[in-house]
């Protein structure tokens, strides 16, 4: 969704007075409209998205965006929004995103992957699920990642904070005890900027303090 809306503020048409980006959600969608069309011309849903170049109708804008992180100077937005659907565990043909465009609008249509998934009454004791009548071992690896995947993709911080945050998270997993001093380690950063980023960590809950071990040490949940 990030990549549509970014996209959408970097090559609409500026020129284009009164006109402004729409972002309309819906239970099942996610409707995205820019004004301007193809910076070329040419009409999206004619063409091979995987094999559109990158062209840019407003380069100072990309620019800037490039700058905050939020896009990459070389590759197609098409084929990475494609990409990240893909990679989806209830991604399905029928769900692909839809990309249409005339000669003045583009519309992204990115469709709600977990609409509509029916989920089964799971029952959950110390060592396993029941789910009917059959019993499933708990991966506690697959249960900590999704954990924190969660918990990550909810932190109001920037892309190359929560890409710290998964080096972190990557190199001390659950369970393994760490510092301020491996932080700084890791990550070749100030140890205040390694305080401030353990404060963020430790507010939006991913992270537990550890007793009995000396001052300032934590675990990852």
């Amino acid at each position: 969704m990030l990549e549509c809306i970014v996209n959408a503020l970097i090559h609409r048409n500026y020129l284009d007075l009164g006109s402004e980006v729409h972002i309309d959600l819906y239970d099942d969608r996610l409707e995205v409209y820019s004004p301007g069309g193809m910076v070329d011309g040419s009409i999206v849903q004619n063409l091979d998205t995987d094999r559109v170049p990158s062209r840019r109708r407003n380069p100072i804008i990309a620019d800037i965006f490039h700058r905050m992180n939020y896009m990459e100077r070389r590759g197609s937005g098409f084929k990475k929004i494609k990409g990240d659907y893909h990679k989806e565990i209830n991604y399905k043909s029928d769900l692909e995103p839809i990309f249409y465009s005339d000669n003045n609008s583009f519309w992204v249509t990115l469709y709600n992957l977990n609409y509509d998934v029916p989920i089964d009454k799971v029952d959950i004791d110390d060592n396993n699920v029941d789910i009917g009548d059959k019993k499933v071992d708990i991966v506690s690896e697959n249960v900590d990642i999704r954990f924190f995947d969660n918990k990550l993709a909810c932190m109001n911080v920037n892309i190359p904070t929560k890409k710290k945050i998964k080096n972190l998270h990557q190199k001390f997993e659950s369970y393994t005890v760490f510092s301020r001093k491996d932080v700084v380690a890791l990550l070749n950063i100030s140890p205040t900027s390694a305080s401030v980023l353990i404060s963020k960590m430790d507010k939006a809950g991913l992270l537990e303090a550890v007793i009995g071990q000396g001052k300032g040490k934590y675990t990852f949940r």
